[in-house]
């Protein structure tokens, strides 16, 4: 691992150390992408930028003002579209290192919907990339099975329960499904 990878991981880390709710997030997307990457048998460059996607993430946060991050209440619109920005922004920022590219694409697309009601861009369907479809099932777990600010976590149940009723609207129906065989098949269910 080169230096400037170690020091961009190790800042990733930082960002998520602001958020006072959840500050190990992005190391848990990127261990649920490195599982998802192995569970679809990508090459091991494949599951190198699922690991790398999802370390940096939220890396874009770094705009976001820590009371906002860390608010325990429900977003105002201003504050949300201050959130809203983080895809962009981290892109931005690793779009600039050579060898980057594909990260900074999932980076960016992270928070698009298949139904086209995401954000940044309002993408549907396939013409969200993969890995950007893959980050937003891991990221959404990790978020609804962990402690939140503003509420207590999902069990693994419900947290799958609501990724099927999401399945075809927010998330991939595909990508769920086997995102959800994963999940079971690591509980032993």
């Amino acid at each position: 691992m080169t230096n400037e990878l170690t020091s961009f991981i190790k800042f990733a880390k930082a960002i998520d150390a602001r958020n006072s709710c959840n500050g190990k997030h992005s190391e848990r997307v990127a261990k649920l992408m490195v599982d998802f990457a192995e569970h679809l048998a990508f090459s091991r460059e494949e599951i190198n930028l699922a690991y790398l996607s999802g370390v940096m993430h939220d890396i874009g946060k770094i705009g976001v003002p820590e009371i906002i991050l860390n608010k325990p209440a429900r977003l105002t619109k201003r504050e949300f579209a201050i959130v809203k920005r983080h895809p962009g922004v981290g892109a931005e920022m690793l779009s600039g290192i050579s060898g980057f590219e594909k990260i900074a694409e999932a980076v960016r697309y992270h928070h698009e919907r298949v139904d086209g009601k995401g954000y940044p861009y309002g993408l549907q369907g396939q013409r969200i990339p993969f890995l950007s479809r893959m980050l937003a099932l891991c990221d959404a777990y990790d978020a609804m099975t962990t402690i939140r600010c503003y509420r207590k976590p999902f069990t693994s149940d419900r947290a799958l329960g609501e990724i099927a009723q999401l399945s075809g609207t927010q998330f991939d129906p595909e990508i769920s499904r086997e995102f959800t065989s994963i999940v079971v098949d690591s509980q032993g269910v």
